[in-house]
């Protein structure tokens, strides 16, 4: 599988997913908390479903994530990019 689509597609799954684990937590907690839970709990999920993601660093994770976030509607990019301190991708 090409890395562009194992990216999107883990994109994608991040989306969905993304609401659902959002919902489970409470709404006081910081974003960048909700983010930390999401990515230990997410992680496995993707490379069991996406095993080119298996040596994927911390930092690509982190992005496939806020991408997925961002794609699901929860949060303007500037919002992520400011409260991550990172700068997503086009």
């Amino acid at each position: 599988m090409k890395t562009d689509q194992t990216i999107d597609e883990a994109i994608a799954f991040a989306a969905e997913d993304w609401p659902r684990f959002d919902a489970t937590l409470p709404s006081n907690l910081h974003f960048r908390d909700k983010v930390t839970f999401f990515a230990q709990r997410v992680r496995p999920a993707l490379v069991s479903r996406f095993p080119d993601l298996i040596a994927a660093t911390e930092q690509v994770m982190l992005l496939v994530i806020a991408k997925g976030i961002e794609q699901s509607g929860y949060m303007p990019r500037h919002r992520i990019e400011r409260d991550l301190g990172i700068i997503l991708p086009p």
